[in-house]
């Protein structure tokens, strides 16, 4: 199991990332929130690996800013923004 982040992540997703997967509409605001749907979504495109990583590793703002960027792209490489 993937280690959540701090539950005091600031929102990342201004506005919020809404997202459609299976039919289902799910609003992303935080890096927790991400990291949680990345985890219940491995979907294959995109470089999945590196964004976990990312997600895990954003403590600093600059890391915060590449992460949230990196599942911004993820979740549209797998047609997940609507």
């Amino acid at each position: 199991m993937i280690a959540p982040l701090s539950p005091t992540t600031p929102h990342a997703f201004d506005p919020p990332l809404s997202l459609t997967v299976n039919g289902d509409s799910v609003t992303v605001a935080t890096l927790d929130e991400a990291l949680s749907f990345a985890e219940r979504h491995p979907l294959p495109e995109g470089d999945y690996e590196g964004m976990i990583r990312r997600l895990q590793g954003s403590h600093s703002a600059e890391a915060m800013t590449e992460a949230a960027n990196a599942f911004r792209w993820w979740a549209q490489s797998n047609g997940l923004t609507r």
